[in-house]
């Protein structure tokens, strides 16, 4: 099993539910209290808590690819013409065959 995940206040709520419907542990900024947080401090706090950051928001990659902001993991959805159930299916998938100690970038 992997990590937990933190959904950024970019996903859809729905998606993190049906995330959790199988089975994953899931926070969202919602729940954590960190809605309207900069990106950088998103990012900080997922690496506090080692949990896997999920998004939309490209402009994480940057953060992380170009400016070096440390992450524990972090996957990127391209969001254009996906419907809320494709979403939660290609994640799950993907975190079905991650291992717990992945803290790669992946772009789905």
């Amino acid at each position: 099993m992997t990590r937990p995940l933190y959904c950024d206040e970019s996903i859809w709520i729905p998606v993190a539910d049906g995330l959790r419907r199988r089975g994953w542990t899931v926070h969202t900024a919602r729940d954590e209290g960190t809605l309207g947080d900069p990106d950088d401090e998103q990012l900080r706090y997922a690496v506090e808590n080692d949990w896997i950051l999920l998004t939309f928001d490209d402009d994480f990659l940057s953060l992380v690819e170009s400016d070096g902001i440390p992450h524990g993991g972090l996957i990127y959805v391209r969001q254009s013409g996906r419907q809320i159930g494709d979403v939660v299916k290609i994640v799950d998938e993907h975190l079905q065959h991650r291992v717990e100690d992945d803290r790669s970038i992946q772009y789905l």
